[in-house]
């Protein structure tokens, strides 16, 4: 296989940018097989294999059950599903299952670090895996953004502070230091390696698990049958409306399929992380809608801080801080994840030549 060490000069550059409708042309509808890919993968280097089945689930784990359940949950029940918000979670997480299946089976036979871009370059070719992963990164890119910056204010809930306080406004810009400092923290992290990320990952989710449990359980024992009733007050379609909205909480699985060249058995750990991380986080969606609509009544659910204002309408106002805490959690390890994942990823398209700053185009 030829080296590719990029452009030695401006000419050279143009040269190849001429040719580049052709060479588009050429590897439009190019596939390459899983032996072709994993070729692909021995020649640029292998990377170690140090994750196990509990890993990856813990990946999957920390990537799904974030901050946002703590918000969508009560927003969704208070204005399209009421209390069978419940039900919603259950189908969101049975059509999850049905992605989920997919992707078990496709990175236990192909197990590369792409995911979803290998799997459709390897059957449709370079064009629409280019496609697929450009919406990827860009989704990823763009939802680490959006969870991070929502670590201040929780953070000024734990400390009992306004977040105006923690942030600095610039002219029509706002500045957040802990978003920023902990998206430094996090590369550091990463770049140390996948064992030692790993680590972190789990041992901070099985922390944040323990939590949502408390939460749970905090949310029964103030808990009143009568609260949930009607139990459908904008009837199935506003249960399948909550369904649809309720679904982007299990956004993440596919994130395990991208670690897929790191792990010591892939035909065992991967369907077993994918599926196992689903089941985990579906169990504490639907506890967790259980817990606030039998807490509060339709009319009272707060449609932001949902968990937070549950818990201090039934008087355990120091169950916030709970919440708060694994919120923060969950925005550590969502983050974490979701940088991995897109690394990964980068890296599969790298290997192939279609990354447009990695390599000069073939001719």
């Amino acid at each position: 296989m030829a080296t590719y060490t990029g452009f030695h000069s401006s000419k050279e550059y143009f040269s190849a940018l001429l040719r580049a409708p052709k060479i588009v042309a050429q590897r439009a509808f190019l596939t390459k097989s899983f032996q072709q890919q994993d070729e692909d993968r021995i020649h640029a280097g292998e990377m170690k294999r140090v994750l196990g089945a509990f890993d990856l689930i813990c990946i999957g784990v920390g990537l799904m059950l974030g901050a946002g359940v703590f918000v969508t949950t009560g927003a969704v029940a208070a204005s399209d599903a009421g209390p069978a918000v419940i039900l919603s979670y259950l189908v969101a997480g049975f059509s999850a299952l049905l992605s989920s299946l997919c992707y078990a089976e496709f990175s236990a036979n192909m197990p590369l670090a792409g995911g979803a871009y290998s799997y459709i370059s390897a059957v449709f070719g370079e064009y629409l895996a280019w496609i697929t992963v450009a919406n990827l990164i860009l989704e990823y890119i763009l939802a680490n953004a959006a969870v991070i910056r929502g670590f201040s204010p929780y953070f000024a809930m734990l400390i009992n502070k306004q977040p105006e306080n923690l942030v600095m406004a610039h002219q029509s810009y706002i500045l957040d230091w802990f978003a920023f400092g902990w998206v430094i923290l996090l590369t550091i992290m990463l770049v140390l390696g996948t064992k030692e990320s790993a680590m972190f990952n789990l041992v901070v989710t099985i922390i944040h698990v323990i939590l949502v449990v408390f939460i749970i359980i905090a949310g029964f024992v103030k808990s009143d049958h009568t609260n949930a009733q009607p139990f459908t007050p904008f009837g199935v379609r506003g249960l399948f409306n909550g369904a649809a909205i309720v679904f982007f909480s299990f956004i993440g699985f596919d994130a395990v399929a991208t670690s897929a060249e790191e792990v010591k058995n892939p035909k065992r750990d991967l369907p077993l992380g994918i599926l196992g991380a689903l089941g985990i986080v579906t169990a504490c969606y639907i506890l967790m809608s259980a817990a606030l609509v039998t807490m509060v009544p339709i009319n009272a659910i707060d449609g932001g801080a949902s968990f937070a204002a549950a818990f201090e309408y039934v008087n355990l106002v120091w169950a916030k801080y709970i919440v708060a805490l694994g919120a923060l959690l969950g925005i550590i390890t969502g983050t974490l994840v979701g940088m991995y994942a897109v690394s990964r990823i980068i890296a599969a398209v790298s290997r192939q030549l279609s990354s447009p700053c990695s390599h000069h185009l073939m001719s």
